[in-house]
């Protein structure tokens, strides 16, 4: 298994997304989506990964640069295949984006996620996340929980 970054146009990429969109689509109303295109995975301000195997993409996470008034990095696409759940690649994928976001001097990550995903919830809360308002182009609505954590400056 190998740490990939994700391209728009690896057909691997392309299925996992195609995955994370219906399992969205199952779960909420498709009006709250507000998920990572493809094509914005060229984007300069987009950081995303994946783990790799003989299935192709089993695991992902992104993180987008925002400043929004003060600089951030927003997780964004989460996400490991049903058949490898339960294994720790969750917390392997963000462990790595919030390694990133330290050393690109990211002070602040933040997050939306759904209600129905409590298992995402208690990772994102295992990692040190806390419930926030609302953030950027969200608003407030009973299918969003939104999340961050304030990253410790290096010392001088």
């Amino acid at each position: 298994m190998q740490l990939v970054e994700l391209t728009p146009k690896d057909p691997d990429v392309v299925n996992v997304f195609a995955d994370i969109d219906r399992l969205i689509n199952s779960l909420y109303p498709v009006a709250t989506a507000q998920s990572l295109k493809l094509e914005e995975l060229s984007k300069d301000n987009v950081y995303a990964i994946g783990l790799k195997n003989e299935d192709g993409i089993i695991a992902c996470g992104a993180i987008v640069k925002q400043n929004d008034g003060a600089l951030y990095g927003e997780i964004r696409r989460l996400y490991v295949k049903p058949s490898y759940r339960g294994r720790g690649f969750s917390r392997r994928i963000m462990q790595n984006l919030l390694h990133y976001a330290g050393e690109t001097k990211i002070p602040l990550i933040r997050l939306e996620t759904g209600p129905k995903q409590t298992e995402s919830i208690s990772l994102y809360e295992d990692l040190g996340f806390a419930r926030c308002e609302s953030f950027g182009s969200y608003q407030d609505n009973p299918q969003s929980v939104f999340m961050e954590l304030a990253l410790s400056p290096e010392p001088e």
